[in-house]
């Protein structure tokens, strides 16, 4: 009987300590899940992560911008064409007070309107372009006159001093009888020819308009350009150029049929660069 006592002894603690060997796992198991409410605090805490510590909901609200904001932008565009020309420098002049306009807007909206930086932008570089471009025009116009010439306006120094009438009898000006054999430079536009290429004298009239190339322009509104030195040049239709040479005061019959009183030795003919 002792020896059948001792192997169920043997088998009753086998099965003990299997089932505390198992009771253990499944305990170890259970300590080994997260609770619930440690679960909840730890998907709270990624997800506050995720967000910014302090986070300003105002930054992220629209605000509209005044209409003059896009016009103004559109202004710096067209201000580039104030390159062009110096008539143009207006476009960007426009364009300043625009953004200036805008801008005040913006300011006085108490935070209701936005797009003050894009106003400002646009403001400092119309201005810059407005600054800049007419530095260039200056430049050109200053720039334009060759060397030893003196600069004469067609219009207001020969055109709008007429004839002088004495004795019953028509005579040239005395303000133009100064000029007589002096070097000058004048602006005006080429008469138009049959020929328009390799011309060595052609007529430049003070403008394009119906008084000059409607008809027969008057003599003060004309001067009979004559290239020297063998130069020839090439009809530029209704464009400013400017020429300079030695002015002389003798009439004469011009090709066309014209009869200018005055004719102008030219040693340099160039398309102007200004137009005043």
């Amino acid at each position: 009987m002792s020896g059948v006592d001792n192997v169920a002894s043997r088998f009753l603690r086998k099965i003990s300590s299997g089932l505390w060997n198992a009771w253990k796992r499944i305990g170890n198991l259970e300590r080994g899940k997260p609770r619930l409410n440690e679960m909840s605090m730890v998907n709270q805490m990624n997800s506050n992560s995720l967000m910014p510590a302090e986070l300003d909901q105002d930054e992220f609200q629209y605000k509209p911008m005044p209409p003059l904001v896009a016009v103004s932008m559109a202004f710096v565009c067209l201000s580039m064409l104030a390159g062009l020309s110096d008539l143009l420098l207006i476009v960007p002049l426009l364009g300043i007070a625009l953004a200036f306009v805008a801008y005040y807007q913006i300011s006085r909206s108490a935070g209701s309107l936005g797009g003050s930086g894009l106003a400002i932008t646009c403001l400092v570089m119309m201005l810059l372009m407005f600054i800049g471009f007419s530095g260039l025009h200056v430049h050109s116009y200053t720039t334009e006159v060759p060397e030893g010439f003196m600069r004469i306006n067609f219009n207001s120094d020969i055109s709008q001093k007429g004839f002088k009438v004495s004795g019953g009898q028509l005579g040239i000006h005395a303000d133009i009888a100064k000029l007589a054999d002096k070097p000058i430079y004048l602006k005006g536009y080429m008469y138009p020819y049959r020929e328009t290429e390799g011309l060595s004298s052609f007529v430049l009239c003070k403008d394009s308009g119906e008084c000059c190339f409607g008809g027969s322009p008057q003599q003060t509104d004309m001067i009979l350009i004559r290239m020297i030195g063998g130069k020839t040049v090439n009809y530029h239709d209704k464009m400013l150029v400017g020429v300079a040479g030695t002015l002389r005061v003798e009439p004469t019959v011009d090709e066309s049929g014209l009869q200018p009183i005055y004719q102008l030795d030219c040693k340099y003919f160039a398309p102007a660069k200004t137009w005043y």
